[in-house]
């Protein structure tokens, strides 16, 4: 194969892979009963929380009118009740996940090093070691919050927009409805953008490999570099090097971050639209509690949304590290052990002489 250096951009072209995804579950599988715990207590967290809004409106429209001191007091320590309560189950999900997080990076970087010790020298020999060793080490840890944090923030924020959503239409089903008018809109700017989301963390990944490279090349033959006094023209390579990793992550920086004021925007706009409306329905059975309460739940709404988002924009990214880190896992061997081989016994260090002599003239042993 032709040899892979460092100013050699890696090429792939591959769009999301589910079997990559179904790959990567498979070091989640032996944590689904902490996982699924986890996703339980987010669960039970979100319910409760979404009883603030709730709360806020008996109190505005019937507590405060009524001048039910003794009502206010209860609902006030059923809100705080809320706030306990999320707050553990917070405490446990953050706690669990990151160790369900940090144990599957462990392990994926362990297999990956395992893999790496049975593969051929011509493997090692055809490309930069920087560029093998940003795989063990950055790739992976560049999955970490995805692992840690994603996969259950995702089904937390789905289970939380279905439970807001049903609130907002208990509430209010014509409001619940105009909220909603501009989530055709949010999906056509994602589908948009989902293209130049993936190819712009594919090209970050390669210019990331590629620095590596050269600073594992330049560390490794500095000794070289000082006797032939090529610390200058190293430094113009480095500051180029540099220069495209800089260029590459400002441009998927700015791809990934226009999805964060366009869902804001129709937040915004959504929110000033259900003002205007509520507003002009005050005299129309809609009352100053549930107005509040609903304008509560829209600003929620958006919320996980965001998050959702957000995820996306996660595994587009994790994905252009994984096809690195699975192509890695990939490579096959060029010899392999015949299945009746036999193992080596344990060398200990120890070299035994018997029958040997030594002699520059024969006859005239040393």
């Amino acid at each position: 194969m032709a040899r892979n250096t460092y100013e050699v951009d890696e090429k792939l072209e591959t769009k999301f892979n589910m079997k990559h995804w179904i790959r990567i579950m498979q070091y989640v599988k032996p944590y689904q009963k902490e996982m699924i715990f986890t996703i339980f207590l987010m669960m039970v967290a979100s319910v409760v929380m979404l009883l603030g809004p709730y709360l806020m409106q008996q109190a505005i429209d019937k507590k405060i009118p009524q001048g039910d001191i003794l009502g206010l007091v209860l609902l006030s320590g059923i809100f705080l009740l809320t706030i306990i309560i999320n707050a553990i189950c917070t405490k446990y999900r953050i706690r669990t996940m990151s160790y369900i997080g940090q144990n599957i990076i462990y392990k994926i970087r362990e297999d990956l090093f395992t893999h790496l010790q049975t593969l051929p020298f011509t493997y090692y020999d055809s490309r930069p070691h920087g560029k093998i060793l940003v795989r063990v080490v950055n790739y992976i840890n560049s999955l970490s919050d995805l692992l840690s944090n994603g996969l259950v923030n995702v089904i937390t924020d789905l289970f939380s927009l279905i439970a807001i959503v049903f609130f907002m239409f208990f509430i209010d089903v014509k409001l619940t409805l105009l909220c909603m008018m501009g989530l055709p809109f949010l999906g056509v700017v994602v589908f948009l953008l989902r293209k130049a989301n993936r190819k712009s963390w594919q090209e970050v990944s390669s210019k990331q490999s590629n620095m590596n490279a050269y600073i594992h090349e330049s560390i490794e033959g500095m000794k070289v570099t000082q006797s032939f006094a090529r610390e200058e023209k190293n430094l113009e390579i480095f500051e180029d090097l540099g220069n495209q990793y800089r260029s590459a992550w400002l441009h998927g920086i700015r791809v990934r971050f226009i999805l964060w004021p366009v869902v804001d925007n129709i937040s915004t706009l959504t929110s000033a639209f259900i003002y205007v409306i509520g507003v002009s329905r005050l005299n129309q059975g809609i009352t100053v509690g549930v107005l509040i309460a609903f304008i509560s739940y829209i600003s929620r709404f958006w919320g996980p949304i965001i998050n959702m988002s957000n995820f996306y924009n996660s595994i587009i990214t994790s994905m252009a590290y994984l096809e690195r880190i699975f192509e890695t896992m990939d490579e096959k061997p060029s010899v392999v052990n015949a299945e009746d081989a036999i193992d080596i016994p344990e060398i200990v260090g120890r070299v035994e002489l018997e029958n040997v002599t030594f002699a520059y003239e024969e006859g005239q042993n040393v």
